[in-house]
Order: structure tokens, then C-alpha cells, then sequence
């Protein structure tokens, strides 16, 4: 049910007329998705009609829901906590509503969590928010974000294998195969919704592919990724497919990646945004690579260890130029709004200090044959997590990560996880497969 509070009587309302402009050159739309991304980085939908949406905008209204919605699932959708007798409000930002290309009739709204009637403390879109807004208006520091999302095809969620195709990377005979209609109509559809492309391609496998951004600002970058995610999925379903970003669908096969590249508006001290990064990047990982199978993709470090280089993507971070760095230690089960607060916080924390970047660059060396004498002249000294419950534990000791989140925010955070690792630890690999490959 709707909370209203009185807007109407304001000479302006940018939310009404940003939903009647939409509505006016998309007469077809009948439904607005209202979105929000949770704890377990599942996309919620609540939908209402145009005429309820008309409404909500006209009025300033927000949504109920049950509290605390923002991490009330269980990755398995059981609930975790549940507040009784309190209500937390969907807040639409109508300035991020789009036609969903990929959906007929339909239209969405990115939505903020008021949980409780305290706050968006514990709403990750806003933590996000105020961390971009906060180091703008304090450092004049803006950033850019781009994403190369990775995707296999399946004929289902429940296959073992993905689908037969051309193994060959960047191959013109890779794209003579049905498979090419589903990339084409994901690419339109993020296109319409004036969300820029730079490339799509096939994979170093058969059945995975990518499609990567140009960079967006932080926000705008974690609200297209709900919306690019969506398109591939409802694309994939058209010409009868699955499509999966599993971190690691399959045995015998490539595993599945979000690589994440950042630049900075200013290259001074980019060396110490790089070192704090660096140091929170174990703790990090229980954000970015939340999933309990997310470590079985081997190759988001080099060899185990925490390290980063210029050109060698087998390490965790790859410095591309001046404030530009490549983070590689993300797959698409993230809440990208946590991940992209997490990475900037620590990073500019460090940045305002001047820490001082002691780990040197691989040099294009690799991690699996260095002695440990090698990596302590390259300052190499973190292991990198080996499973979801190790990165549970560096984040509870990353007090960085903790003043980036909030602490409530970052102990529920953690209760949530420790919590869903109790529950898959449980399950057997192909269980748990099944499971995510139908979310993910």
C-alpha cells in the first residue's frame, strides 16, 4: 500500500514529469517495475500499473514492504530476520526510469530502501549514493565505471554443459551460429535504453560470451547492470535458451568473470588509491565474490596471492594507465552497489592519506613459480581467500571496508553470509549449481 505524503501542490515535480515524458513516447507501457537489489544481489521486483505509478510519482509516495527487505532472503529465498510489526518503504529515483526493451509493455525504477522509517543506511544503492556524492563534493573527484559482464548459454538451469558452439575467441565462424540472435537482441536492448556498448563478443569457450560498457558514473554503471543483466536473461529466453553468469556453471570449462575497470579524474596519488585497495582486497572479496562457488574461478588472482601488474591478467588488479585499473576479483553475484562503495572507499581513504604503494608489479611474472623470497622482495604478503567462509573472516578484520559500509550495514552483512555459507556448505556442488544457475 502506498504512504502518501503531498507533492501535488508543488509547482514542479521532476518525478511526475519524467514518468508522464516516458509514458508519452511509449504508449504501449502498461507495468513499472519497482527495483531493488538485495543482500544476496538478486533483483526484486514489485510491479504496479501505469495508473498506480502515475500516483506514486504525482504524490512523492513510497511502497511498504516487510523489514528489513534489503537482506530478508536467504540465498535459498528463505527468509533471514525479519522485523515484526515494522515496514521498510521503496523509495523510487525516477530519474532512473526506463523502457525495459526486453519486456513488451513493461517500464522500471531503481528504488532506494527507507528501512524502517531510520534511513538508507542499510540500502546499498544509497550507500553507493553517498559514497560517489561524498567524495565529489569533498575531494572534487568524480570516476568512471566500466563493466565486461561474462555469460554462458545453456539449454536450461539444469544443464551440465553449456551449448555447442564454435570454440574460438573473436572468431567471425564463432558468430555463424544461432547464437548471434541472442547477443544481437541483448545489444539492442541495452542500447535503447541509451546504456553504451564498446564491444560484445565471444568467449574463450564454447557457449560464453561478453558484452562490455563504455564507463558510466559509479551509480549509473551498478543501475545498468540490473538492467543489462535482465536483458540478457530475457533475451536468452526468447530463442529458448538459459542464459547463466554462474561463476563456475561447469567442471571442465572457463569460469565466469565481471571484471570491473575504474579510472580516477585526477592521476595524483593514483598510486595510493591503488595501495588501499590492495589492502582490503581479501576482505573485499566476501562482497564481490560472494558466492559459495565463486572461488572454484581460479583465475581471479595469480596464483593465490594478492597482486597486481600492468598487462598479466591473471592478477587481481591490472593497472591499464594513470587511475585506471582493472579489478578482476568480481563476478556477477555481487551487489555491484556494495562492491563499487567498497572499492572507492577504501581506495580514496587511502588516497587522502597518501598511503604508500610497497607492493611492486608482477613484471608478467607468475605467482605459481615464485619462491617466497620473490614475493616478499614484491611485497606480496596476503593470501588471496580460498572460499567464501575466509573472505567472511578478513572482511570482519577490514575495519576500511567497515567505515565505507557503516557498521551496521557491514556486521549484518556479515551475519547474512556466514549464515548462507551454513546453508550451502550443506548442499552438494551440482545442488547448489541448480540452484544459482537459475538466480544467476
Amino acid at each position: 500500500m502506498a504512504n502518501s505524503t503531498d507533492s501535488t501542490r508543488t509547482p514542479h515535480n521532476p518525478g511526475l514529469s519524467i514518468l508522464r515524458s516516458v509514458l508519452d513516447a511509449n504508449p504501449s507501457i502498461e507495468f513499472v517495475r519497482l527495483q531493488w537489489v538485495d543482500f544476496t544481489a538478486s533483483v526484486r521486483t514489485r510491479l504496479v500499473t501505469v495508473r498506480q505509478a502515475l500516483r506514486l510519482a504525482a504524490e512523492g509516495s513510497s511502497v511498504s514492504v516487510a523489514s528489513p527487505i534489503a537482506s530478508a532472503f536467504l540465498i535459498d529465498g528463505t527468509f533471514n530476520v525479519i522485523n515484526a510489526g515494522a515496514k521498510d518503504s521503496l523509495v523510487p529515483d525516477w530519474s532512473t526510469l526506463v523502457v525495459c526493451h526486453y519486456q513488451p509493455g513493461h517500464a522500471a525504477v531503481m528504488c532506494c530502501l527507507d528501512e524502517a522509517g531510520r534511513g538508507f543506511e542499510c540500502c546499498p544503492r544509497s550507500v553507493l549514493k553517498k559514497a560517489e556524492r561524498e567524495l565529489e563534493e569533498k575531494h572534487g573527484m568524480t570516476f568512471k565505471v566500466g563493466v565486461e559482464v561474462e555469460f554462458y548459454l545453456t539449454e536450461s538451469a539444469e544443464s551440465t554443459a553449456p551449448v555447442k558452439d564454435v570454440t574460438s575467441y573473436c572468431s567471425t565462424a564463432s558468430l555463424r551460429t544461432p547464437y548471434l540472435a541472442v547477443l544481437e537482441d541483448s545489444v539492442r536492448a541495452i542500447e535503447l535504453a541509451k546504456i553504451p556498448i564498446w564491444t560484445f563478443h565471444t568467449e574463450l569457450v564454447a557457449g560464453m560470451f561478453e558484452i562490455s560498457t563504455d564507463p558510466m558514473t559509479p551509480l549509473r554503471a551498478a543501475d545498468a547492470l540490473v538492467y543489462i543483466y535482465e536483458a540478457i536473461k530475457a533475451s536468452a529466453v526468447k530463442h529458448g535458451l538459459h542464459a547463466t553468469m554462474h561463476p563456475k556453471p561447469f567442471d571442465k570449462t572457463h569460469g565466469v568473470g565481471q571484471h570491473m575497470h575504474i579510472s580516477l579524474s585526477s592521476d595524483a596519488k593514483d598510486d595510493s588509491f591503488l595501495a588501499g585497495v590492495l589492502s582490503s582486497v581479501p576482505g573485499i572479496c566476501a562482497i564481490s565474490m560472494p558466492n559459495f562457488d565463486s572461488y572454484l574461478r581460479a583465475d581471479f588472482t595469480g596464483g593465490g596471492w594478492v597482486c597486481w601488474d600492468w598487462e598479466n591478467r591473471l592478477s587481481s588488479i591490472r593497472k591499464v594507465g594513470r587511475a585506471h585499473w582493472e579489478f578482476r576479483f568480481v563476478d556477477c553475484t555481487t551487489n555491484n552497489y556494495l562492491t563499487l562503495a567498497a572499492i572507492l572507499g577504501v581506495g580514496m581513504a587511502a588516497w587522502e592519506k597518501g598511503q604508500e604503494l610497497t607492493m611492486k608489479p608482477l613484471s608478467g611474472r607468475g605467482v605459481e613459480e615464485m619462491d617466497e623470497e620473490t614475493r616478499r622482495e614484491l611485497g606480496m604478503d596476503k593470501r588471496a581467500p580460498n572460499g567464501l567462509k575466509d573472505a567472511v573472516e578478513a572482511l570482519k578484520k577490514d575495519e576500511a571496508v567497515m567505515t565505507v559500509l557503516g557498521k551496521e550495514l557491514w556486521e549484518r552483512y556479515i551475519m547474512y553470509k556466514e549464515k548462507e555459507e551454513g546453508i550451502l556448505s550443506g548442499m552438494t556442488l551440482q545442488e547448489r549449481r541448480t540452484m544459482i544457475m537459475g538466480l544467476f
